[in-house]
């Protein structure tokens, strides 16, 4: 009866062993199946000055502090963001600046946000809104929010804008306020 009864004890002490280790290893192999996905920046770069040339002149220098490349190849622009674009002469015409900003690759699209400005230096007319796009391929900059556009003779305001990149050449849509017209048809 003695032996029985040292033999249960082994079989239970023997049990409770393999019973924890396949409780831990359980445990364990299910931590290693877990997967979990880094949805952070693969890249961080600091002090951006980014040249475009066509033909060995410069055609738009971009500025910022920082730029964040994104998994799906998008880059962040946190900081405040300036796009100067330059005449074939290679003279500074108009300069793009907002708060932020992000590079959206899929579409080869900027989305320029906060307080966003548009500085033509040639016809000295400037542009304030919260947001716009702006389309490196096809050259053209708009919005559908609310813009301000002043000239030297007159502010104007409207809801939409489209206009190219150096802001020469603008159409704004649902226009609204005082209109100064100099001659009428």
């Amino acid at each position: 009866m003695r032996n029985l009864f040292v033999y249960a004890k082994h079989l239970f002490v023997c049990l409770s062993t393999a019973f924890c280790f396949f409780f831990l290893s359980c445990k364990q192999e299910e931590k290693v199946n877990k997967k979990e996905f880094y949805e952070g920046p693969l890249s961080e770069l600091y002090g951006i000055n980014m040249t475009y040339s066509d033909s060995a002149r410069t055609v738009v220098r971009m500025s910022t502090e920082v730029q964040l490349t994104m998994p799906n190849e998008d880059k962040i622009y946190p900081k405040e963001v300036r796009v100067f674009f330059f005449d074939r002469e290679g003279n500074n015409t108009t300069i793009l600046r907002g708060d932020s900003a992000r590079f959206i690759r899929a579409r080869n699209l900027y989305h320029v946000m906060g307080r966003v400005n548009i500085n033509n230096q040639v016809k000295h007319e400037t542009l304030d809104t919260d947001e716009l796009f702006w389309n490196p391929d096809t050259k053209k900059v708009y919005t559908d929010v609310a813009v301000h556009v002043k000239t030297p003779e007159q502010i104007l305001h409207g809801v939409g804008m489209d206009s190219n990149q150096d802001f020469t050449e603008y159409t704004l849509r649902k226009v609204n306020g005082v209109v100064s017209v100099k001659t009428l048809p």
